[in-house]
């Protein structure tokens, strides 16, 4: 594969000497990003897609904002906010926010957002994180109250990072209320959309009635193309002819060539991707191998998460340790564990399948989201080493989801972007909230729970210590590494000095040079 790469860049090389494309587009003020994974909606309830949240992120605001750096809530589409209690907020909205298509945001629209998600017969994803709210009300025409059906301690930090604010003139016009983002991205942020289309791509604007004059959300590039170019190859290709500015997750083997090419550049960040494999230990698949903590265990001895790091995991190299221990990144709020995940050992593993009854190794299908499968493949490399003979199914994810809901997996290789809200409350629910839970594991709920329900915040970090630790000594999940985000870029693009998060590069990070 790598000998195939490095021949379509060498090839594609000249091309790249040859032409100064990002001249051509910085003149034009247009970022090209490539979309690996193109989307219809862009929306963060019906569709919250990894790919669409770059997008999404900078498109759509709520009603505050968490500063990740300072650790502190700021003012957004709320200028103030006041704890009544600890099931009720108030919120004083600025009177000068407008919609991308010239509707002033007020009161109204803050009440029909909230209580379009938590109604029950809207059917979006994560439903759980928007049915909490008991009741919302209109104090006055720029003033709302949200009450909680019962106090928890992330209320604060959920409206924060999971809410969104529609326009709810333009919302009700839909009978498919679903197509808002298909429709009508209509929303607050500092671009707007102007055009999505699945073949064609997803087409922004700076928004220049943006009422936040003070440059903490900035959009220092006027235009932006996100192109659908699903094929590696192909974003290489368009890439090298001019056609492509940016590239999104790119591979090891590949940043590696393109470091070469005197008009390319690499950068890598801190995503808050947490990348995992995950084990069926309570047995939901029709396979009950991962059932035996033995077998959990030889498997997660088998790989060797230091060399996935120097060779395979996209920026391993580049950015410093990113082998984790918990599954949890640093940015997480009570990402604590006192504990790590079993030490590389292949004889060890080899005693662990002889004790379990199988010397001679087994079978296992390890589902990969499609996006990662050079480091699925690259474990399943590992794990047939002791005996487990790993093949490698990569998914979409629309699949992928599917599948893991309906429970059909043994063992799995996914991500996860922690940034969507760093806070181990946000991973409890992930990992151990509604279908997604492979272990049932009556321990963790009660600590979930007590963790959900706590406002101090030292005894709160306690509770998730015992959670991290529990999920190693179980064997559940092994956590594999921090991934960072890898792009490939013209040197005439840069990310800002100073960008809005430390785990999340958003639209508004990047300029030109």
């Amino acid at each position: 594969m790598l000998g195939k790469i490095a021949g379509t860049l060498g090839a594609a090389a000249a091309l790249l000497l040859a032409a100064t494309p990002a001249e051509a587009q910085k003149s034009q003020d247009t970022l090209r990003i490539g979309i690996n994974d193109m989307f219809s909606v862009l929306d963060p309830y019906h569709f919250p897609l990894d790919e669409a949240a770059q997008f999404y992120r900078t498109v759509y605001e709520g009603l505050v904002a968490y500063d990740e750096r300072k650790r502190r809530y700021v003012p957004q589409i709320a200028k103030s906010w006041t704890r009544i209690n600890p099931t009720t907020i108030e919120f004083e909205l600025r009177d000068d926010v407008v919609f991308h298509n010239g509707n002033k945001l007020d009161a109204d629209d803050v009440v029909y957002t909230v209580n379009y998600l938590r109604d029950p017969s809207v059917k979006i994803r994560f439903k759980d994180r928007y049915d909490w709210v008991a009741k919302v009300e209109k104090l006055g025409p720029y003033k709302v109250r949200i009450a909680a059906k019962e106090a928890f301690a992330t209320d604060l930090q959920t409206i924060a990072y999971r809410y969104r604010i529609y326009d709810s003139r333009a919302h009700k016009k839909l009978e498919n209320k679903a197509d808002y983002g298909r429709v009508s991205p209509v929303a607050t942020g500092p671009y707007k959309v102007t055009s999505i289309d699945p073949g064609k791509g997803l087409f922004l604007e700076r928004f220049d009635q943006y009422y936040d004059k003070s440059g903490n959300y900035p959009a220092p590039i006027k235009r932006v193309h996100g192109i659908p170019l699903p094929d590696r190859q192909t974003q290489l290709a368009k890439f090298f002819t001019g056609e492509l500015d940016l590239m999104r997750h790119v591979p090891a083997d590949i940043a590696r060539e393109l470091k070469n090419h005197p008009n390319a550049a690499i950068t890598a960040s801190q995503a808050g991707l947490l990348m995992y494999v995950t084990l069926d230990a309570v047995g939901r698949s029709d396979s009950k191998l991962m059932t035996d903590q033995r077998v959990r265990q030889a498997f997660m001895k088998a790989v060797d998460r230091q060399a996935l790091a120097k060779s395979v995991i996209p920026g391993g190299d580049m950015i410093g340790e990113v082998v984790i221990d918990a599954i949890c990144v640093k940015a997480v709020f009570g990402c604590v564990s006192t504990t790590k995940p079993p030490a590389f050992d292949l004889e060890g593993a080899k005693k662990l399948l002889a004790e379990a009854g199988y010397a001679d190794g087994f079978d296992l299908e390890l589902n990969v989201h499609a996006p990662i499968k050079e480091i699925g493949e690259a474990i399943a490399g590992q794990v047939r080493k002791v005996g487990i003979r790993a093949s490698v199914r990569p998914l979409p994810l629309a699949l992928y989801v599917r599948l893991r809901g309906e429970g059909k997996f043994t063992a799995f290789n996914g991500q996860y972007p922690t940034s969507a809200q760093p806070d181990m409350d946000n991973i409890m629910d992930f990992f151990f909230g509604g279908n997604r839970d492979y272990w049932n594991d009556a321990e963790l709920k009660k600590l979930q729970a007590a963790g959900a329900t706590e406002f101090d915040e030292e005894k709160r970090i306690a509770i998730y210590e015992k959670v991290l630790d529990r999920v190693n000594r179980m064997n559940y999940i092994l956590p594999v590494a921090q991934l960072p985000l890898v792009w490939g870029h013209t040197k005439e693009v840069k990310i800002n000095d100073n960008p809005l998060s430390p785990i999340d590069i958003r639209l508004g990070d990047w300029a030109w040079r």
